[in-house]
């Protein structure tokens, strides 16, 4: 991509790169209907649902996996054709430095609301010792961020989730007195909102495999 250094000049680079890869790769997927998109599941995680709509839009077949090192896997193996990763995971730099994948394109979209949950008519854990929390990684700070007054200095056991929905599940399991999931997880799970933020904007990045260099020589 070229480079300059004036702001207008810039920002018509960047906006003819966006349009450029979404042009080839829709008009791929307009000539091969059906083209495999793998995300991390179950139904209901915000990459279940951006996954959807690009689906929706443009006739994409959704193959969901329990992790996104799973949706790597399966891409490697030639399983799916693209992974769509949102540019939240932590992990992302392991398809964008691995040497077999490119990034074909991106795209701003938002997630569901967000917040902590608790099973229903469970009052909040009482006391002052710590508090048992099933959360990804990446939303942990969502917790902080949140949190009632009354929960508020006291130690988190974090209960390691590999979704927003593993979360939601482990809740309504009895694996956890909290949860820090998505609007679908309280919905699919019968869960109670203790404290809620909206969604946020976030890039959604699409990876697919490198093109194989045509082999040389006469023979």
């Amino acid at each position: 991509m070229a480079t300059t250094t004036d702001p207008g000049a810039l920002a018509g680079v960047l906006a003819e790169e966006y349009t450029a890869r979404w042009s080839e790769l829709t008009g791929r997927w307009a000539s091969r209907p059906g083209t495999t998109l793998g995300t991390l599941g179950p139904a209901g995680t915000s990459s279940d649902l951006a996954a959807r709509f690009l689906a929706a839009e443009h006739g994409l077949r959704v193959e969901l996996f329990a992790t996104f090192d799973d949706v790597l896997d399966q891409l490697l193996r030639e399983r799916v054709e693209l992974a769509l990763v949102p540019s939240a995971y932590g992990g992302l730099t392991g398809f964008h430095w691995h040497r077999d994948l490119r990034l074909r394109a991106f795209f701003p979209q938002a997630t569901p609301e967000y917040g902590i949950a608790a099973a229903p008519g469970v009052p909040l854990p009482p006391g002052e010792g710590p508090v048992s929390v099933a959360a990804m990684w990446e939303v942990r700070r969502i917790y902080a961020e949140v949190v009632p007054a009354s929960l508020r200095g006291r130690e988190v056991v974090w209960v390691e989730a590999s979704s927003t929905q593993h979360a939601a599940s482990i809740l309504a399991d009895g694996g956890a007195e909290l949860a820090v999931t998505n609007a679908p997880g309280v919905r699919a799970h019968g869960l109670r909102w203790v404290a809620t933020r909206p969604g946020a904007e976030i890039i959604w990045t699409l990876f697919g495999r490198a093109e194989r260099e045509p082999s040389g020589g006469s023979g």
